[in-house]
């Protein structure tokens, strides 16, 4: 048997990363989208460093030696482990970038200057003179004064210059972010804002020869520790992003033909130790694949994903969404069938003159929200508009401030956060007056209220009429406005905890069934599995022969596959064109087929630390959907990856059919 059973939370998301990188490798997707996942590797690496990394770090700093429980390691073993690890992606990702910038050049030219035409090199001069130079602002180092702040994830160019009397000295000059970095040459040539920099540093430090010039990028420490207990929580988290951009430096990262001595330059400045600093052999920072995918994607065919058009669910094509709940609850998964009918929906209650009330909880949404914009509709028509807002969403507090301010403008209630939990719940409530006293219509989803995220993020919603859940709704909003004590609620569970123990509950369930039936089974979707309680009762069904099978797109701290402890449970990720992010949870039940469908991970602080809220589906229709999906991707061979003992192995179609579950999932619900 093996000595570890667990794997630590860092060590398991690297590897989720790197099966994103790997969908830069798979020639199946078009070729743009290949480069794209390059991006999406970046901007992923950025976030974890800035929060997993730092947290890490800090422990290193201040010397700390408790042992991670999952990766059995101490700190500095573990960031060590965890820096080296990424080092080796970071090659492989700047390995790949120029097999497929090369690749690419039979459609789109991507060049350097040294390899433009003088004519071209002249108009890009002129470019630069005239739309560039202006905005720049080189700052010249001296001892005499404190090393500049430099703020996270920009890029610089550091240059090392040398005067007449041969005195070294050393200057940044920071890549304009209100420039395109992807300039246009031609119609299909492109180059980067940094090389035209780079290519006239000598306009820039006039009279001073420039021995060396090279782009980098610092990331720093981005958490927030916010005050809870401020007086004006939202000025307190406003506050706080301000002195984000002030957090100590984890991560250099630099065009690897510097110098020595420019690299112990920034180190010594910046307090970082050699093995943060990441040498890459190409531009820094490729998340300006994205821009460069956003210019280019309309011109070309065949370099792209085909457009899938979502599905309009016949049932919604009449014109009120609520006559249609009237009828029956329905499920929508998203992004398969369209995102509309959610909109729908809250423009129809802010229209209707019998809707009295409608409360929302906001995690993460968009800066251009239809479902905002009509919110404020509503308050300002009259209607008691209720909003939380949670302020702790990370890299989206600002844009929560902004909706808020725009709610409390026009009259609506609005509510940042619970005291010392984050509230991740996704729920619209609507009341409506009605011959018969109120009526409740309640919309339930696995995701955020955010369009744009549901084109690419898969996501469950639940339109539901349901008396029960609308009462218990309705205390969970009254709940988390007033803190009373939490509501025993009927159908509704509601973490903290209670998620835990129902799952734990019906886990010990499937056991029963198993030592009776020998059918017990378990399937769980989600996108994590870090708690070791929720862990150690799946490894005690494991023992006793319930078969266990997760698909479970990024950490999963549970190693399966050891013998006589793990090895019923079965364990796959799924990285395609769409973000696997609902979460669902099944149990055979001897036949009953228990289904919920809920806004929690398996992480201790979804379930300890945050309000998350589950549903049991009671449906036949909507339960069958759910479960029609979730064999769905049981079944992929195309977008699968098995997790087997820690190692992760691409599902192969060998002899059967490919199946694209996330395309497949299209066919199915047409």
């Amino acid at each position: 048997m093996m000595n570890r059973v667990y794997t630590g939370r860092e060590t398991s998301w690297l590897k989720f990363n790197e099966r994103v990188l790997n969908e830069a490798l798979d020639d199946a997707n078009p070729l743009l989208e290949q480069l794209r996942f390059l991006s999406i590797f970046s901007t992923n690496l950025d976030e974890y460093f800035m929060i997993r990394v730092s947290g890490i770090y800090s422990q290193t700093k201040l010397r700390m030696t408790e042992i991670d429980i999952k990766s059995g390691m101490l700190p500095r073993e573990y960031i060590n482990d965890i820096l080296k690890t990424t080092q080796k992606l970071v090659k492989k990702q700047y390995e790949i970038y120029k097999e497929k910038i090369n690749a690419l050049h039979e459609h789109i030219h991507f060049t350097t200057y040294k390899a433009l035409t003088d004519n071209q090199k002249k108009r890009m001069t002129s470019y630069f003179h005239n739309f560039i130079y202006p905005v720049l602002t080189p700052i010249r180092f001296s001892p005499y004064l404190p090393f500049p702040l430099l703020p996270n994830l920009s890029v610089y160019i550091i240059s090392m210059l040398k005067d007449k009397d041969d005195r070294i000295s050393y200057s940044v000059v920071t890549v304009p972010k209100n420039i395109k970095r992807v300039v246009q040459v031609k119609k299909d040539t492109f180059i980067l804002l940094e090389d035209l920099i780079v290519e006239h540093m000598a306009y820039i430090y006039k009279g001073i020869e420039v021995v060396e010039a090279y782009p980098f990028r610092i990331t720093r420490d981005f958490d927030i520790e916010y005050n809870d207990q401020s007086d004006d929580f939202a000025v307190s988290v406003t506050q706080e992003l301000k002195n984000r951009k002030r957090g100590a430096a984890v991560r250099i990262e630099i065009d690897t033909h510097v110098s020595d001595d420019v690299i112990t330059f920034l180190n010594t400045h910046l307090k970082l130790p050699k093995k943060h600093v990441f040498l890459v052999d190409g531009p820094v920072d490729l998340s300006f694949l994205s821009e460069l995918y956003d210019i280019v994607k309309d011109r070309t065919r065949g370099l792209i994903y085909d457009h899938q058009t979502p599905v309009e669910p016949e049932v919604f094509l009449k014109p009120s969404i609520m006559e249609v709940m009237d009828k029956k609850e329905i499920i929508l998964l998203h992004p398969h069938h369209s995102y509309d009918p959610v909109v729908r929906l809250m423009v129809e209650a802010a229209n209707d003159p019998d809707v009295v009330a409608i409360k929302q909880t906001i995690y993460r949404t968009n800066k251009d929200s239809r479902i905002m914009s009509t919110l404020v509709k509503a308050a300002e028509a009259g209607k008691q508009v209720t909003v939380l807002f949670e302020l702790r969403a990370r890299f989206d507090e600002e844009n929560n401030l902004h909706w808020g301010s725009e709610l409390e403008r026009v009259g609506a209630h609005v509510i940042y956060g619970v005291p010392d939990l984050k509230t991740h719940s996704k729920l619209m409530l609507i009341v409506k007056n009605s011959n018969d006293g109120v009526k409740t219509y309640v919309h339930f989803s696995t995701g955020n209220y955010n369009e744009n995220n549901a084109k690419i993020y898969t996501d469950v919603s639940l339109f539901t009429t349901d008396e029960v859940i609308g009462s218990d709704v309705i205390q969970f909003f009254n709940y988390i406005s007033s803190y009373t004590a939490k509501p025993d609620y009927k159908k509704l569970i509601a973490s903290p905890y209670s998620i835990k123990e129902m799952f734990i509950h019906n886990v010990r369930k499937e056991i029963k069934n198993q030592e009776k039936y020998k059918n017990g089974h378990i399937i769980v979707k989600i996108n994590s599995l870090t708690d070791i309680e929720v862990m150690n009762e799946l490894i005690k069904a494991s023992q006793k022969g319930v078969r266990i099978d997760m698909i479970i797109r990024s950490i999963c701290c549970l190693i399966p596959g050891i013998e006589g402890f793990s090895e019923n449970i079965h364990v796959k990720s799924i990285v395609g064109r769409y973000l696997e992010h609902m979460r669902i949870y099944y149990f055979h039940a001897n036949g009953k087929e228990d289904v919920f469908i809920t806004s929690a991970d398996l992480m201790t602080r979804n379930m300890e630390r945050r309000i998350e809220t589950a549903l049991p589906v009671t449906n036949e229709d909507s339960k069958q959907l759910l479960i029609k999906l979730l064999n769905l991707q049981l079944s992929d061979n195309v977008k699968s990856y098995v997790n087997h003992m820690d190692e992760y192995e691409k599902v192969k179609p060998g002899n059967h059919k490919p199946l694209n579950s996330q395309l497949a999932l299209f066919e199915y619900i047409k």
